[in-house]
Formats: structure tokens, C-alpha cells, sequence
């Protein structure tokens, strides 16, 4: 049944590409919905659900765990109002866990019980018995200038995504690219030109609050996208991008005459509003609104681990300190604690560690700081090194096992298993992490590797030109799959057609 209704949305959903609303639907008055649906962080008996309205209405939500909503279940939910930018989210709850729920979506301006047109999807909540479980990651959206194109259908991978089934899906940041602009027209590799669709917001780089959001309005434009977003649950991070090109405190636009803003921590406080607009994700924590970090549990199989690179790190520098201190920060002495307590109090078989960098590739900020973790030092754990040098240690102390680590950022995907026996720094368990990307943006890498954590790379597939364009087809995505009976997680790396390009069959220990 799951897959029958899953392939029934799609013939409803997916009929056309980058197709705005008719004049038709316009004409009735009713509150319209452009940006379709979004469903984030689920849980056994919970989802986020997220909507937009064109203006001042009140979001209602109905769910049934049949298609046809012959016994749907009618949620109040929350005015959208133009200080979130016509944005909307609420939480349902009392939910039936390991099932596939439909849920609709609809605005009334009035409360006289006229509705928009109701947007239609469908997710799977988290089992609490054992059960198969697929999930996909990846990263890195509409970067480098390279937008929606609709001489090549779109954001194309965003469907073949959807087509793989997945109960969730991970967007390990650069969910936006707020500092490229994204022009009509971009001369590419042999000869041939990529040609985007343009907004007013995305034509320039992100400054004020409604830039920021329209570049997350920009992606929703896209057909493959908001099928996607209405067939698979998401968990979102955020890296760089969502923000400026490697933000940190150190950052400076001072020389950098495409921002008239010159305060990174002005464009970082519009950025984040912006964010948590337009994310699917659940608001809590002891930080409020703005905690990305956080544990999300999927049954027996697996625990999920979401964390925040970004906002706790210390300034980029040349990350060669050799004491730990602020400075040296990259997830924060807090998130760290979190991290190990919530590994060792985990039971669930594999503990996926979702990261939105990578650990152990050289990645520069300039020509004298780093960006990530490795400082290309090559030896014992120095500057951000430490902190994580911590955590491994720390998860092999506690006994800690099948910890698998899964990423994005370098616009290439790869395989690496970091090897205690290789390493510059060596008291920590041997684990493998996983690369992909990017979903609609420049192809970049191979990496340098640091051999302070023992990286081996198994695994890379990268172009051989810098900065190819996404018709070279090195648009990237990872899945995974739990084997419920002996729980063997199988990891496959996949490029935008769907094509299998590795593959990685994990025993629990």
C-alpha cells in the first residue's frame, strides 16, 4: 500500500514543471498557496507541517491515514502574517506511528469556512517496531549561480529523489545560496549556456530580510522541489551559505563591494529569521527558535543526530592552537556534551551523526585560515581538532557503537574511513562517513586529505574541471537502507539519474 499510494500522489502531483498557479485559481478570492507544502522532523507521533499563504489568512490542516480523507482529522492552526512572510508551521500530534499520513493544507481569510485550494502530500511517521527504514541526504541548492532551468526540466534530481521512496530525507545545509547571485544566463562547460529563471531577490546577493526570504521563495518555484517536499519528511541543517561564503566572526566584507550591508552579524541575525521562516523544523531547546542542533529518534534501527557547525564556532584562523578554548570552538563545548549524552543514552542500532562538514578535508577560508575541522597540519590534533579530537575519544570511551557521520559541503561525493592506525591522533574508534552533493550547484573537489584522524578515502567521485555546471550530471545524493531483519545498514552513493556509483554494506556490531 505504501508504495501504491506513493506512486498514485506522484501521477497527481507531479503533471507539469515550473507551473505557477492558473489566473483561474487567482480569480476566486480565496487565499492562495505558491510554495506548496513542506512536512520536517518526524517523529513516532508528530510532524512539523508548513505552509505560506499570498496574504493574511488562517492555516487549517487535515490528516487521515487514508488517502481519501474519508475520516480526516481537522487542525487549527496559525494565522500567516506578513512579519513571518505569510508563513505558517504547526505541529500535529496524536499521530499513528510507522504509517504513511496525508495531510492537506488550506488558508481561509475569513473563518466563514471558504478555503483555498488545498495543497495535498503525504509522509511517513517513525516506527516503534522493526521495520525496514531508507532515508537520503544531501546538500547544497541552487549554488553558483545555477538556478532553475527550465530547458532541462528544472531541479530534476529533486524528483529522482522522490521516486527512491524515502521515509526522510536530510538537507545537510546550504539549503539557499544568499551570496551568489543567480543571473538569466551562464556560459558553461563545452560551449553551452544554462539559462535560469530570475527574481528580483535572487539577482543580486542577500542584504535585507525579504533577499534572504527570497531566495527560499526562489527554490519553491521549482515543480521537482515542491513534489519532493510534498512526498518526503525533511530534516534541515544550515552551513555557510545560508548566510555569507565561509561566515564566521572573522568574516569581512569591508573589500567586497556587492554588499552595501558591511555587518556580517546583521546579514547572520536577517539570515536566520529567514531560515526559520521557511524551515520545517521544530523549535526547541534551551536556545529557542534559534537551536538547530538536536536528536531525533526513528525506531529501533536508528537515531538520528542533526548538528550545527556554524553557529558556535570560533573565528576562522590559521587553526593551529595547540590548548582548547573559544577560539578553537567549532560545535561549542555545550553541543559536544549534548552529542556524547545523547549517543550513550541511544538503544537504537545505528546512531547517524549528520553533519553539514566534513571532518578530516582540507577546506580553506583564504590563504592563511580553514574553514572545517583539518588544518593540513598532518599530525596531532591542533585548533578545531581538539574539540572533535574530544567527541571521538569520548564516544569510544563510553563503548559507543555504529556511529556512522554523513555530510555535504564540497560539491562532491565520496566515501572516507577514518583509521585510528593512521592517525595523527589516535585514541578514538574507526568509523566511516559519507559525503554527497550537491543537489543543484557547481561541481568542485577532490578534497586535500588530513591524516590527523586517519581519513582514507574509499571511495570520490569529483569532476576533473573546477565549477561544472549541473549538465555535466555531477549533481550527487546518498541512501541508505536498514535491513530490519539483520539490521545491516547499506549505503549507496547515487548521481542525479539515479545511477548507483558505490556502495557500502555496514554490520552492526
Amino acid at each position: 500500500m505504501k508504495r501504491r499510494d506513493f506512486l498514485q500522489g506522484m501521477a497527481v502531483l507531479g503533471g507539469g514543471l515550473l507551473l505557477s498557479k492558473t489566473p483561474a485559481m487567482a480569480a476566486t478570492g480565496q487565499p492562495q498557496q505558491q510554495s506548496g507544502i513542506q512536512i520536517g522532523d518526524v517523529l513516532a507521533n508528530s510532524a512539523i507541517v508548513w505552509g505560506r499563504s499570498d496574504r493574511p489568512a488562517r492555516m487549517w490542516v487535515e490528516w487521515d491515514t487514508d488517502q481519501g480523507f474519508a475520516q480526516a482529522k481537522r487542525v487549527r492552526g496559525p494565522w500567516a502574517l506578513s512579519p513571518s512572510d505569510f508563513t505558517s508551521r504547526i505541529e500535529l500530534t496524536g499521530l499513528p506511528a510507522g504509517r504513511r499520513i496525508h495531510v492537506r493544507v488550506g488558508y481561509s481569510e475569513a473563518g466563514n469556512g471558504e478555503f483555498s485550494e488545498w495543497e495535498v502530500g503525504s509522509f511517513m511517521t517513525a516506527p516503534v517496531a522493526l521495520g525496514p527504514v531508507r532515508f537520503l541526504w544531501s546538500g547544497d541548492t541552487a549554488g553558483q549561480g545555477f538556478g532553475i532551468n527550465p530547458e532541462v526540466g528544472g531541479m530534476t534530481i529533486y524528483r529522482t529523489m522522490a521516486e527512491q521512496e524515502p521515509d526522510f530525507f536530510v538537507h545537510s545545509g546550504d539549503t539557499i545560496y544568499a551570496d551568489v547571485p543567480i543571473p538569466e544566463r551562464i556560459e558553461v562547460e563545452d560551449g553551452k549556456v544554462w539559462k535560469n529563471l530570475v527574481t528580483p531577490e535572487v539577482s543580486k546577493v542577500a542584504e535585507t530580510l525579504n533577499e534572504f526570504r527570497g531566495r527560499y521563495r526562489y527554490n519553491l518555484m521549482d515543480e521537482n522541489v515542491r513534489l519532493f517536499n510534498s512526498k518526503v519528511a525533511q530534516i534541515w541543517q544550515w552551513d555557510d551559505h545560508e548566510v555569507v561564503n565561509n561566515y564566521s566572526a572573522s568574516k569581512d566584507l569591508t573589500a567586497d563591494a556587492r554588499y552595501q550591508v558591511k555587518s556580517p552579524t546583521l546579514l547572520q541575525a536577517r539570515a536566520t529569521r529567514a531560515f526559520f521562516d521557511y524551515a520545517p523544523i521544530r523549535r526547541s531547546g534551551s536556545e529557542g527558535s534559534e537551536q538547530v542542533y538536536r536528536s531525533l529518534p526513528f525506531g529501533p534501527l536508528l537515531d538520528r543526530f542533526v548538528l550545527d557547525m556554524r553557529s558556535y564556532r570560533g573565528p576562522n584562523s590559521a587553526n593551529l592552537q595547540t590548548e582548547a578554548g573559544e577560539d578553537t570552538a567549532i560545535l561549542g563545548s555545550t553541543q559536544v556534551d549534548w552529542l556524547l549524552a545523547q549517543l550513550k543514552a541511544s538503544t537504537a542500532t545505528w546512531k547517524a551523526v549528520f553533519c553539514d562538514m566534513p571532518l578530516g578535508l582540507q577546506i580553506a577560508d583564504g590563504d592563511t585560515k580553514w574553514e572545517a575541522v583539518a588544518n593540513g597540519d598532518q599530525g596531532s590534533a591542533k585548533g578545531r581538532e581538539l574539540e572533535i579530537a574530544r567527541l571521538l575519544k569520548g564516544i569510544k570511551d563510553a563503548g559507543i557503537q555504529n556511529v556512522v557521520w554523513f555530510t555535504a559541503d564540497v560539491h562532491y561525493t565520496a566515501a572516507h574511513y577514518y583509521d585510528p592506525a593512521k592517525a595523527g591522533f589516535n585514541d578514538f574508534a574507526p568509523f566511516w562517513e559519507f559525503v554527497s552533493g550537491p543537489l543543484n550547484a557547481g561541481s568542485f573537489g577532490p578534497g586535500k586529505v588530513d591524516d590527523t584522524f586517519g581519513l582514507q578515502v574509499v571511495y570520490e567521485k569529483s569532476p576533473a574541471t573546477q565549477n561544472l555546471s549541473p549538465l555535466a550530471g555531477l549533481q550527487f545524493f546518498g541512501q541508505v537502507d536498514i535491513d530490519a531483519e539483520n539490521r545491516a545498514m547499506t549505503v549507496i552513493l547515487k548521481d542525479l539519474n539515479n545511477d548507483t556509483l558505490f556502495t557500502k554494506v555496514l554490520q552492526p556490531a
